[in-house]
């Protein structure tokens, strides 16, 4: 009974990491229909700024965090103004634009790694790494840190899409952003908000996960794929949906780990997306969302 504790909490800690960047990714898409390939990476800056601002420039942790902030809404306009808007522009295909974003990613990955080098960096922790005893588990505060901010970015985000005026705007963009324009919704700065928001949600990740897995460059390109599997078994468009897919990818890879092989986990985890798609191809919850929008 202790096993399975501990396996389905690194499960849940596992899952807040990869439903944050699936809801990124979904949300994203829900604007404007293209999947964004560099959202790992925005995670990846978020780590590797920590190591900037709190070791090289000894920042107090709070000037850091925002530092940290500010890097992850540059690096999101960078992307929304020199890749998606010029493509948007000439016309591309959101294929085109979804490989202008993978681009985006590999120069992001190659400037870091010019920037900081390839080893693994250590990254200072926000809250205590001590063990802390929940009864028979054996945890500690930042990673609790990492599944309370994942609740509590649901709670805003969930408030920010059916709660607000605003909210209604990002919807009625997602499902015909050219009607939405029609009716006096600038969609474009919709987008760029999906774009920053998103960002922000993977800055933040970065900042609670950098002290248990370090720093290192290539760290982008698997919570990307990680994210990218949570939003298609979840139901891509939807952000709740996505973040449930990150949490039950999650637990199966734990379980996986914990009873067998995790060189087995991944397989495991593709051969039942591919299993699912044919029988909901929308995702686990995608159809739900979609009759809710």
């Amino acid at each position: 009974m202790e096993q399975i504790g501990v396996i389905l909490l690194a499960g849940l800690t596992n899952g807040s990491v990869y439903g944050l960047v699936g809801l990124s990714i979904s949300l994203i898409y829900g604007t404007n229909r293209v999947i964004n390939f560099a959202q790992g990476e925005f995670v990846m800056l978020g780590v590797m700024s920590a190591i900037l601002f709190m070791v090289t420039l000894h920042l107090p942790t709070w000037a850091a965090i925002g530092a940290i902030l500010i890097v992850a809404i540059l690096a999101a306009l960078v992307l929304e103004l020199g890749v998606y808007q010029p493509l948007m522009r000439r016309g591309a295909a959101p294929l085109t634009i979804m490989i202008g974003t993978l681009a985006a990613a590999i120069i992001a990955s190659g400037i870091a790694l010019l920037i900081w080098g390839p080893l693994q960096l250590a990254v200072p922790n926000v809250f205590s790494l001590q063990a802390l005893n929940l009864g028979p588990l054996v945890t500690n505060a930042q990673q609790l840190a990492i599944i309370g901010v994942f609740a509590g970015l649901l709670l805003v985000t969930w408030y920010l899409m059916y709660r607000t005026p605003f909210g209604l705007c990002i919807r009625a963009t997602g499902v015909n952003a050219r009607v939405a324009s029609l009716m006096g919704i600038r969609a474009d700065r919709v987008v760029r908000f999906g774009f920053i928001f998103s960002a922000l949600v993977s800055g933040i990740v970065g900042i609670l996960i950098g002290p248990l897995l370090g720093g290192q460059v290539g760290m982008g390109v698997t919570l990307t794929v990680k994210g990218f599997m949570a939003a298609i078994l979840g139901g891509l468009g939807s952000p709740f949906a996505a973040a449930a897919g990150g949490v039950m990818i999650a637990v199966v890879e734990a379980l996986v780990a914990g009873y067998g092989s995790s060189l087995y986990a991944e397989p495991i985890i593709f051969s039942l997306i591919l299993a699912m798609l044919f029988f909901r191809p929308y995702g686990l919850l995608g159809d739900f969302e979609a009759g809710r929008r």
